[in-house]
């Protein structure tokens, strides 16, 4: 069977389309600092009840994502394309806008470190890390959701500046990553997930939710592939340009 999946795999997976600067966004989904740090209540409420769980994720992030992406948003403002980032937080102080289950986390976190699992908007917890400070020209998002649409304008936005190509990445792989990256699917828009620039709670989980999405829903690129392919459809377009 899972050769039989393999080639289904392969075969959508060869039929991605051209990635077009102007027509496409990069989306960091949720780089904050409680998000990916150890000295936040999601870490620390987690290692309470299995020390060392979430070891993995935090390497993940600061040896591979972090140092990707950082590569990725550089050339993605050299060639024009807008970055947005996400920020999983709630708008109302006391988290009461939060989905039901949220709301459960937040007293579990509590109870266990004195602190709530999914911050306010303006707590210092919920902001961007420094690693990865948006810059000017960049956007960020609020939402109080695990997918990106379902709780901001983002459909509107993207349709507005004619975007095309969503290239998703952040944390976590399978949980808000991989709801946004379904909803953009979902709102018609050519979706790709930048596996290297997203981590899981753990490796099986991380590769896992890449290939059921790669199977159906869209494609699976490490950053590097994305740059190239990106960077062969402008050269395409400027010799296209000499010829007219």
């Amino acid at each position: 069977m899972e050769e039989k999946l393999n080639m289904i795999y392969k075969t959508v997976q060869g039929v991605i389309g051209d990635i077009i600067p102007t027509k496409t966004t990069l989306i960091i989904v949720d780089m904050q600092k409680y998000q990916v740090k150890k000295d936040y209540a999601p870490y620390k409420s987690f290692n309470k009840i299995a020390p060392g769980v979430l070891d993995y994720f935090v390497g993940e992030v600061e040896n591979k994502v972090i140092p990707n992406l950082q590569k990725l948003i550089s050339f993605c403002h050299e060639v024009g394309i807008a970055v947005i980032y996400t920020k999983y937080s709630s708008f109302m102080p006391d988290g009461s806008d939060l989905p039901k289950n949220q709301k459960i986390l937040n007293q579990t976190a509590k109870s266990l470190v004195g602190e709530v699992a999914f911050p306010y908007i303006f707590h210092p917890s919920s902001d961007i890390i420094d690693e990865l400070k948006p810059k000017d020209g960049d956007f960020v998002l609020q939402k109080n959701t695990s997918g990106t649409f379902i709780s901001t304008r983002l459909d509107s936005l993207l349709r507005n500046m004619e975007i095309e190509t969503v290239l998703v990445s952040g944390v976590v792989t399978n949980f808000c990553v991989h709801a946004t990256a379904r909803e953009a699917n979902d709102y018609g828009f050519q979706t790709i997930i930048v596996e290297d620039c997203c981590a899981a709670w753990s490796e099986d989980i991380h590769l896992s939710i890449l290939k059921s999405f790669g199977l159906i829903y869209g494609f699976i690129l490490p950053y590097e592939k994305v740059i190239k392919k990106i960077s062969r459809t402008i050269k395409k377009a400027k010799k296209q340009l000499l010829t007219h």
